[in-house]
C-alpha cells in the first residue's frame, strides 16, 4: 500500500510545472498581442493625424498688419488701446488729439471742447454768409426796380426837352430856361447810367445762380465740413476687428500724419509661421 502511494506521488509530481509553464506561454502571448495592437492602433493614429502636425520652439502667429496713423498732427491724450488687446471695427483706438487745424477762417485746437465750438462758430459764419447772399439777392430786385424809375425820369426830363426846343427857336421862352430842360435831360441820363452800373455790380457778385450755389454760401459750407472732421479726428478708431500690435505712442506725444501709431491684424486672416 505504502508502495503505491509512493508511486503515485511520483507520478504526479511533473505535471505541476507542466502547467505553469502553459500560463505563463499563454500570458506571454497576449501580452505580445496587447503591444501589437497598441501598436498598430499608435501607427494608424500617426498616419491619420500626428503626421499632419509637425512641433517647434519657433513658431509665432502673423497676418496683415493695417498701420494706424492720425490724419493731423497734434498731442494724444489718451490711448485706448495696448499691444494684443481685441479690438472691433469701430472701436475708438486714440482720443482727444490736440493739435492746429488750418481751415480758411480759423486755427482749431482739437480738444472736443475747442473743436465743438469751432463747429458752433463755422455753421454761425454759414448762416451769416446765406443772409449777406440773400441780402445781395433782394438788392439785384430793389437796382433792378431802380433802374426802370431812372428811365422813366429820363423819358420825361427828354419829353420836357422837347416840348421846349421848338417854343425856344421861336423865342417864346428864354435861353436859360431851355439850357436847364438840356441839362435835365443829361442829368437824367448819369442817373440812369448809375443805376445801371450798380445793378451790374450786384449781379457780379451773386452770378444770377441759386442761392445755395453762391461760391460765398458754398466757402462757408466747406468750411463747416472741415470744422466737422477736425472735431470727428480726434477720435482714431479701428478700421476693421482684430488684434492690436506695435504700439508705439504714449499718451502726451507729440504726433503728425506720417507718424506710425500702432497696427491691426485682422482677425478673420491671420497664419503661423515657423522654422522647421
Amino acid at each position: 500500500m505504502e508502495n503505491n502511494m509512493s508511486a503515485n506521488a511520483e507520478t504526479q509530481t511533473p505535471q505541476q510545472p507542466v502547467k505553469k509553464s502553459g500560463k505563463r506561454k499563454r500570458l506571454l502571448l497576449l501580452l505580445t498581442l496587447l503591444f501589437i495592437i497598441i501598436a498598430v492602433a499608435i501607427g494608424i493614429y500617426w498616419f491619420l493625424v500626428l503626421r499632419h502636425f509637425e512641433e517647434t520652439d519657433d513658431a509665432y502667429v502673423a497676418g496683415n498688419q493695417i498701420q494706424i496713423m492720425s490724419q493731423v498732427s497734434g498731442s494724444v491724450t489718451k490711448v485706448w488701446a495696448d499691444n494684443t488687446d481685441f479690438v472691433k471695427e469701430g472701436d475708438v483706438l486714440l482720443r482727444g488729439l490736440s493739435f492746429f487745424y488750418k481751415s480758411g477762417f480759423l486755427l482749431v485746437t482739437l480738444d472736443p471742447t475747442d473743436a465743438r465750438q469751432a463747429f458752433e462758430k463755422a455753421k454761425t459764419a454759414l448762416a451769416s454768409s446765406v443772409r449777406q447772399t440773400h441780402q445781395l439777392m433782394i438788392n439785384s430786385k430793389q437796382l433792378q426796380a431802380n433802374i426802370e424809375v431812372q428811365k422813366i425820369a429820363l423819358a420825361k426830363a427828354q419829353s420836357d426837352y422837347n416840348r421846349r426846343v421848338p417854343l425856344g427857336n421861336a423865342n417864346l421862352i428864354g435861353r436859360e430856361e431851355l439850357q436847364h430842360a438840356r441839362d435835365a435831360v443829361t442829368s437824367a441820363q448819369a442817373q440812369l447810367d448809375v443805376a445801371i452800373q450798380q445793378y451790374n455790380a450786384n449781379q457780379a457778385m451773386i452770378l444770377g445762380t441759386k442761392l445755395e450755389d453762391q461760391p460765398a454760401v458754398q466757402q462757408a459750407a466747406t468750411e463747416v465740413r472741415n470744422a466737422w472732421l477736425a472735431l470727428e479726428r480726434t477720435r482714431i478708431v479701428s478700421p476693421m476687428t482684430g488684434y492690436v500690435s506695435r504700439r508705439a505712442v504714449q499718451p502726451g506725444a507729440q504726433i503728425s500724419p506720417t507718424t506710425p501709431l500702432m497696427a491691426v491684424v485682422p482677425a478673420t486672416n491671420m497664419w503661423v509661421e515657423c522654422q522647421l
